[in-house]
């Protein structure tokens, strides 16, 4: 499709779909047993979850940067994989604060996002980043990958993420901290300690590429 008419369609689409989905939406936490697990970006259904997207076609439309639909405490679990990226730094500190309210006392957020400190040691160590897993997946996707600097290139420049926010461990621990959130960890991307959270990351074969961290409402 022409990448203009391809625009206008999407367009189109998402002005229709949104306030119907935006209504499933709301049947859909109304229905949902307290505390839920809800999924924030998610593309596919997952079972025992809601799954929310701001996408043309989403099922579940939730702007996670506005205040959520939701009661204090509704929520056991919040996951969101490569979504913050996307959003500037005082959209994310809104979603953080939101996750913060939503979520039950102990109820944990699980956030996935490129690693801008592990892309820059990889750009540092020369040639061999060309040969790292995440130069194989970023030329699978049909990107350039030519130079060294291409690996950090392509995580700030790429993927629209040059409007959003990207994000190393530190600076993520310390939003998280300052939404009120505990216990700060990073985990291996698709694993983790609470079986919940455990096997739900896609983007598995980057290597040390992805950051992974899961945080605690105390």
């Amino acid at each position: 499709m022409n990448p203009t008419l391809r625009k206008v369609v999407r367009a189109a689409v998402l002005t229709i779909n949104t306030p119907l989905a935006r209504g499933r939406a709301k049947r859909a936490f109304a229905v949902a047993p307290r505390p839920f697990k809800l999924e924030i970006g998610g593309l596919s259904p997952r079972e025992g979850w809601v799954v929310t997207n701001v996408n043309a076609v989403t099922r579940n439309y939730l702007d996670a940067t506005s205040p959520w639909p939701l009661e204090a405490g509704a929520v056991s679990h919040v996951y969101s994989d490569n979504v913050i990226e996307h959003l500037t730094l005082e959209a994310t500190r809104r979603m953080l604060r939101e996750a913060h309210r939503c979520l039950v006392p102990g109820g944990v957020i699980r956030l996935i996002t490129p690693d801008v400190r592990a892309h820059v040691e990889m750009y540092l160590s020369g040639e061999p980043a060309l040969e790292d897993a995440a130069a194989r997946h970023y030329r699978n996707l049909g990107l350039v990958v030519e130079h060294p600097i291409d690996v950090l290139r392509i995580p700030i420049g790429a993927f629209g993420h040059h409007e959003g926010y990207v994000f190393d461990f530190e600076t993520l621990r310390i939003e998280l901290e300052s939404a009120g959130f505990t216990d700060v960890v990073r985990t291996p991307t698709g694993a983790s300690d609470r079986p919940e959270l455990s096997g739900l990351d896609v983007r598995t074969s980057e290597g040390g590429a992805q950051l992974a961290v899961e945080a605690t409402r105390s």
